[in-house]
């Protein structure tokens, strides 16, 4: 039993060197690409951002120096639409219509209030117990009363107008109405000077940020 065990520990180390010695050589492997790419003077332009390739600026044979733009790329954010940050229509047609509505109760209420009152005091203007003076600006009320009852009775047509409106708009959505995106554009620049020896990308393809967009031999101008 104890030898198994021995045996089992063995072969547990063996493994984990095997393991290490794996690594190593595929980290001096990659190092050692490396260090080639860097010896042959290749260096590689890549995407500053994500985004869509708007134009490449070279073509394969022509010199950069450090700082050229190489490729041109747009950055395209969602603008927040204007109605996500106002209050909804028909929420606010419903609250105009309440007002309005409100506003004709109370004109309607002064309405009768005024006309009760000239009829108290036309029959005591007649017998002299009033004098014509009060009766006079009795019917003035009178008319101020309706007036404002009209001009209520209008808002309130106008406020339904906005909710019929309104309750368009929501169900025939207009397209053009839509925030259109926001751009950006990010220049993707040389890092070293050289002669491009092969660009990876074409207009209108979109590319990751960090991804290759062209590659260039340095100290060959």
């Amino acid at each position: 039993m104890i030898d198994v065990l021995k045996t089992i520990k063995l072969r547990r180390v063996l493994h984990a060197l095997v393991f290490v010695a794996l690594s190593i050589s595929s980290a001096c492997q990659s190092k050692a690409v490396r260090d080639d790419a860097e010896s042959r003077g290749i260096v590689v332009v890549n995407a500053p951002a994500a985004g869509e390739v708007r134009r490449v600026l070279v073509r394969e044979g022509v010199s950069v120096g450090v700082g050229d733009p190489v490729v041109e790329i747009v950055v395209r954010s969602e603008a927040r639409s204007e109605s996500a940050r106002t209050e909804d229509p028909l929420a606010r047609a419903g609250r105009n219509i309440g007002a309005a509505q409100g506003e004709v109760e109370a004109a309607r209420a002064e309405v009768v209030r005024t006309e009760v009152e000239v009829g108290r005091l036309t029959p005591l203007v007649a017998s002299g117990d009033a004098p014509q003076g009060q009766l006079d600006g009795a019917r003035a009320d009178y008319e101020r009363a309706q007036q404002r009852f009209r001009q209520a009775q209008s808002a309130a047509q106008g406020a339904q107008s906005g909710l019929v409106a309104a309750r368009q708009q929501q169900q025939t959505p207009n397209s053009s109405s839509a925030p259109a995106p926001s751009e950006q554009i990010v220049i993707a620049r040389a890092t070293s000077a050289g002669t491009v020896s092969a660009v990876s990308v074409r207009a209108g393809q979109s590319v990751t940020a960090g991804q290759p967009l062209a590659t260039l031999r340095a100290g060959q101008r």
